[in-house]
């Protein structure tokens, strides 16, 4: 009779502990999809309790190819949540065979098209049971790759120290790219909300916040305190995710890395995005010619096509630097308009958004689309003759008008010949136009909104650096300290950088808890169109740079400045602009003086207004 009794008893306690999470394992979570277990890592003096390849949808294949995600099956049983997750379907870069610095952003686990899973780092707490609003923030990563490339599974990834020193959850999710998570042909079906209906790697992230919000406390964390951040591309998407009717609302805060929505790679006409999958399915072998009459035929084959033979194919509308074939589509559901109307129409009072952008931008991408002309290792000498020839092709698209701006915009008219300065000029121009200026203008649109907006700036060179040192401080160089990397005592770091990244771990761990990047005993004003002051990140001390001289009262604050790269982006957001309207429709002769005055003096620059008014009298003499 004892023995029966204490069976019942040990049963009941079984099902109490399925029913509430509290598992005698800590390592075990009970999640609305099912159980999952773990692995415990001990990191900086702390455990860290690591689960990956967790599903959050049901494999995209087959049928489910070209479709919005649809949500994983609950299991049953333990799911064995210690192996990392396929990357989803790409290609590799391989300009640099075998080399580090490219090594580092290829992917390292199997390519497959069943790749939409989730990763979460978790310091070991007490899970489940917690009142809500006592859990841990959480933060949840986007990767970047043009929206072509990248995974979550990726070493730098690794949120093992992020987790561990900045007492924060950390959650990544994997999410189609390229044509798989991008193709558009929508308007070819009636019921085009379904078929092809573009932006499915953004409702792949919408899917996964989502799962990760009801998740939260089960793994201690606070679902009203979820943090999205992301770098370039995953930049792009969060900035989308605080515009989005699909996801507006589901997280508190957002921090943005060298990238935006409204930057001209982070977006697609649906008109655009159509003439893209059209070519794709031509290159395929589908027909396109068949898509008015018999769509379903054509998504049928495109279905029955090889996933390589669409990953290879669909480079062919690659357009040039930053040109990428797939990007967030205007499809009046996800993406509702131009993206800066959508900022414009946004209420965003008191939401948290940090943003940033690093010193050299644009060194990364010249390298690779002009790999004729510049080397990995060390400088190059860019006469001239090249230098116009390769601004001519990185800005195809501007109108002849403009061309001759952005050519007089980045010329060192004291040293003109100067091939070294011209190369810097380049990579100066390509980070302005696709990175720093849309930062900068986005940042300024957002505090118009009502967000509480605080913008850094990156400019520390990493000692350990494998690029040339022409390249500077580069695309994605703040990522490894925002993740804790240097804190890793067994890599070559300085002291001071190991320090930098204490800093910047911290920063975003108190962004996540608070909504308040600043460091300890420093002072960062919140940014605006008015006061467009950043904070500087260098474990050197500031590196300030030339920036409008608008009011003086804040140049002085420690580690700030003003901008930043505040002339080129008057130039970019302002001046431009406005040449271009005056370029689609030119004055008659006896307004073109007024004109001019009137764009150049409308700007921020003063500085450079009697020298741009007579650019603009050059050009429209040429316009009429």
């Amino acid at each position: 009779m004892y023995h029966l009794t204490s069976i019942l008893v040990f049963s009941l306690l079984s099902i109490s502990t399925r029913v509430d999470g509290s598992h005698q394992d800590p390592l075990t979570v009970t999640t609305t999809s099912g159980l999952i277990r773990g692995r415990a890592r001990i990191v900086l003096g702390r455990e860290v309790h690591v689960f990956t390849g967790i599903p959050y949808a049901k494999p995209p294949v087959g049928p489910l190819r070209f479709r919005k995600p649809v949500p994983a099956e609950p299991w049953h049983g333990v799911l064995d949540a210690t192996h990392p997750p396929n990357c989803c379907v790409q290609e590799r870069y391989e300009y640099f065979q075998g080399f580090q610095g490219e090594e580092l952003w290829n992917p390292n686990t199997n390519i497959s098209e069943d790749c939409l899973y989730l990763n979460v780092f978790a310091p070991a707490r007490l899970k489940g049971g917690g009142q809500e609003g006592q859990g841990l923030p959480m933060l949840i990563w986007i990767y970047g790759g043009g929206y072509m490339s990248g995974s979550a599974a990726l070493d730098i990834y690794n949120a093992e120290i992020l987790s561990s020193t900045g007492n924060v959850i950390v959650a990544a999710m994997q999410y189609r790219v390229g044509a798989f998570g991008f193709l558009y042909l929508a308007p070819h079906f009636r019921n085009g909300a379904s078929e092809a209906p573009g932006n499915m790697g953004l409702w792949d992230q919408a899917l996964a916040i989502r799962w990760l919000k009801d998740n939260a406390a089960a793994f201690g964390g606070d679902p009203e305190r979820l943090t999205l951040f992301g770098e370039s591309a995953g930049a792009g998407s969060v900035s989308l995710h605080l515009l989005s009717p699909a996801t507006r609302g589901l997280f508190a805060r957002a921090l943005l890395q060298s990238g935006t929505i409204n930057a001209p790679w982070s977006h697609m006409t649906a008109q655009d995005a159509v003439r893209v999958a059209e070519a794709l399915v031509e290159d395929c072998g589908c027909n396109a010619t068949l898509l008015r009459d018999s769509p379903s035929m054509v998504l049928a084959c495109m279905r029955s096509v090889d996933a390589k033979t669409i990953s290879v194919q669909q480079w062919n509308s690659y357009s040039g630097i930053l040109g990428f074939p797939s990007a967030p589509t205007i499809d009046g559901v996800f993406m509702t308009g131009d993206p800066m109307q959508m900022l414009r129409n946004a209420d965003l009072q008191g939401v948290d958004v940090m943003i940033g952008s690093n010193k050299d931008e644009g060194t990364y991408f010249i390298l690779y689309d002009f790999i004729d002309y510049f080397e990995k290792d060390g400088p190059s000498i860019l006469q001239r003759d090249k230098f116009l020839e390769i601004m001519s092709t990185i800005f195809v698209k501007a109108s002849p008008a403009e061309r001759q701006a952005i050519d007089f915009q980045y010329t060192d008219w004291e040293n003109p010949t100067d091939g070294s300065l011209n190369q810097d000029q380049v990579g100066r121009a390509v980070g302005d136009h696709f990175f720093v200026c849309p930062s900068n203008l986005f940042a300024e649109g957002l505090a118009e909104r009502g967000a509480n907006v605080r913008y850094y700036y990156f400019t520390h060179r990493t000692s350990t650096s494998v690029w040339g040192e022409w390249m500077g401080v580069m695309h994605g160089d703040e990522i490894e300290y925002i993740f804790g990397q240097p804190l890793n005592e067994s890599l070559q770091y300085r002291d001071r950088e190991r320090e930098l990244s204490a800093m910047m771990v911290q920063s975003v761990a108190d962004f996540a808890r608070t909504g308040d990047p600043t460091p300890a005993g420093e002072t960062w004003p919140l940014y605006s169109r008015e006061k467009p002051i950043y904070y500087e990140f260098n474990a050197e001390g500031p590196q300030p740079e030339p920036s409008l001289d608008i009011d003086g009262s804040d140049s002085d604050l420690e580690h700030t400045g003003r901008g930043p790269r505040a002339t080129a982006c008057a130039f970019w957001n302002e001046f431009l602009p406005k040449l271009r309207a005056l370029s689609e429709t030119p004055p008659s002769p006896c307004e073109i003086t007024e004109r001019i005055i009137q764009i150049a003096s409308g700007c921020v620059n003063f500085k450079y207004l009697w020298t741009w008014s007579l650019l603009l009298n050059l050009m429209v003499i040429n316009l009429v």
